[in-house]
């Protein structure tokens, strides 16, 4: 487990390498099979809701592949993360002896990047509007790989000048210095949260945190339920598009995915009424830029609702959790992989779903524990 959390992060980085990403597909299965029989789990006992919701995504996806005779590649990505998911539910207490590593990866990750946007643009580095990715394929994927790595090293680093340096200095430049606009929004979403858990250290009040957090996940909700409205029939769909034109969001890329949007839903629409249940197909031959109109897609209304319903479930757990660090990474994990998947199919890039499955699966099966735990001592 310590060498493929190690990894991944780096692998990530490599990602046109895809022999690297198969080899880590197989690292996981095989770490999957030699856990459950090290441990020989009561799957009776610990088999929770949430488990039997990842099982039905899966069987209905799987459904949709055979149906619709393509896709594998993208098949294959959303299975894998399902799977990453029940690594995380067997392997959860030795995830939390591997941070060490996650942060070493995540400084090795962050400063490779800016060495190689130094060595591309030279001085003029500090005038960089579209970094090309840097060592991803798209300024989106780095961004987002910045934003984890900063992440990892807030939580787990150790208190130094330079982790400081990192946080608020190379971090954010790499992303704000960039063409990635949701990104850049998440990133302030972030240090959002990541400053209400230095609050609750400070003042002990979990009451007022919850509030706070409540309140910045509302505004992030609302502000995905307005970036979708001129696809939803909404009357006047140039008021909405206008608001993205400026640092974070490009009103012309934003016409572009509404035109790709609306052509989709529109197809959906001409289906009958157990396509539009079930899901079109895998959506291989189009490009569907939105996790939340691909699930639709492929799955229909009743994957949006078993998604729904996933998240509903993991959230439930995230609040239970006593481990208020555990608490604070499983909500931003769900933030960037959630607020991610608004202008790309975040659960089809194995670096955006694998890390927020992985510490899905490890929260619940920590709740699980802790409650055992607690019966016992009663008994």
């Amino acid at each position: 487990m310590t060498l493929f959390l190690f990894a991944k992060q780096l692998v990530d980085m490599l990602y046109q390498y895809h022999t690297l990403d198969y080899i880590m597909v197989i690292l996981v299965f095989l770490l999957l099979i030699y856990q459950i029989a090290l441990v020989r789990p009561n799957f009776r006992k610990r088999f929770m809701l949430t488990d039997g919701i990842v099982v039905a995504l899966g069987a209905l996806l799987t459904i949709t592949f055979f149906r619709s005779g393509d896709g594998y590649q993208a098949y294959f990505k959303v299975m894998s993360a399902f799977l990453i998911y029940f690594v995380g539910r067997v392997y959860y207490d030795r995830i939390k002896e591997c941070y060490g590593v996650l942060t070493l990866s995540a400084y090795l990750v962050v400063y490779s990047n800016l060495l190689v946007r130094f060595y591309h643009f030279g001085l003029a580095f500090i005038k960089v509007q579209d970094a090309g990715g840097d060592l991803y394929y798209y300024d989106t994927d780095m961004a987002f790989a910045m934003i984890l790595a900063m992440v990892f090293i807030t939580m787990f680093g150790k208190n130094t000048v330079f982790k400081l340096i990192t946080i608020f200095v190379v971090c954010p430049y790499m992303v704000f210095w960039s063409d990635a606009g949701i990104q850049m929004i998440l990133m302030l979403a972030i240090y959002a949260i990541m400053a209400i858990y230095l609050v609750e250290l400070a003042i002990n009040n979990r009451k007022l945190t919850n509030i706070l957090l409540t309140i910045i996940i509302s505004g992030l909700l609302g502000t995905v339920a307005v970036i979708y409205m001129p696809v939803l029939g909404f009357e006047n769909p140039e008021l909405i598009v206008n608001l993205f034109q400026g640092k974070f969001l490009n009103n012309s890329s934003m016409y572009s995915r509404y035109a790709e949007w609306k052509m989709i839903l529109d197809s959906c629409g001409t289906q009958g009424i157990l396509t539009n249940l079930f899901g079109s197909g895998m959506g291989a031959e189009i490009s569907i830029r939105s996790l939340y109109i691909k699930i639709f897609y492929s799955l229909g209304y009743v994957g949006l609702f078993l998604t729904f319903m996933l998240i509903v479930s993991i959230m439930y757990y995230v609040t239970k959790v006593d481990d208020r660090k555990t608490f604070y990474l499983a909500v931003i994990m769900a933030v960037l992989l959630l607020g991610s998947g608004v202008t790309v199919n975040s659960m089809e890039a194995t670096q955006m779903s694998w890390f927020p499955m992985l510490f899905s699966g490890m929260v619940i099966s920590s709740v699980q524990v802790d409650k055992e735990k607690k019966t016992d001592r009663k008994e």
